[in-house]
């Protein structure tokens, strides 16, 4: 069993969890905390199955952040329909600071270790717009992490699952343009796009970006 680090209070708090559940049906649903920390909590009420170490969107009042599902209630149980989340974004808090307890590591339980990225990721915010195959007009998003790979790009309405686009992402103040392909959707955050095309200076632009953040020498 997991060791859980930092200290929980009580608390029933109305939050809405959007994500995907276990059988791939997207799940958006108001539901209630029973305790919370800065970085985690224990909520109640869930109606459908969720996978472990799936990413789920939490929404309190106007803030918004993502968790990763750490434990579930066995169905037939009491502990049915809970569900223990720890925060994937530490630097976000969506939960009333003035009532929380000091800053601490929150690690109910070991997240899920296997790791299925083939590029190290950066977070970061930059401005761009999406050309959906298939679609009139462009999309304008925002980046919220970048690799040699892929990126993950925030929007409310999402193209399906392997649709192509070409996306341009504004990248110290040049434009970089990659067509790709999206390969997972995330209800209330966005959708995760791999790159399949880019031109040499393209990708001479992405290294520079991807090893600056990562403090790492390009060659």
């Amino acid at each position: 069993m997991g060791e859980r680090r930092e200290p929980r209070i009580q608390a029933r708090l109305q939050v809405r969890i959007a994500g995907i559940d276990a059988s791939g049906r997207p799940l958006l649903q108001m539901v209630t905390t029973r305790n919370i920390s800065r970085q985690g909590a224990l909520l109640e009420g869930i109606k459908s199955k969720l996978k472990l170490g799936e990413i789920v969107a939490i929404t309190y009042k106007s803030s918004r952040a993502r968790f990763r599902v750490i434990w579930v209630g066995d169905a037939g149980t009491e502990r049915a329909g809970q569900i223990g989340i720890q925060s994937v974004e530490p630097d976000k808090c969506i939960w009333d600071t003035t009532t929380l307890p000091p800053m601490a590591v929150d690690m109910y339980t070991t997240p899920p270790t296997r790791e299925r990225r083939q590029h190290r990721r950066v977070q970061c915010k930059l401005g761009a717009e999406l050309h959906i195959e298939g679609a009139e007009g462009l999309v304008r998003a925002e980046v919220t992490n970048l690799s040699f790979g892929g990126c993950f790009v925030e929007m409310s309405a999402l193209p399906e699952e392997k649709s192509r686009l070409k996306l341009i992402v504004w990248v110290n103040d040049s434009k970089l343009a990659v067509k790709g392909i999206v390969v997972n959707r995330r209800p209330g955050f966005g959708i995760s796009v791999k790159f399949t095309e880019m031109s040499e200076e393209a990708q001479g632009q992405l290294r520079r970006f991807v090893q600056s953040h990562l403090g790492l020498r390009g060659k």
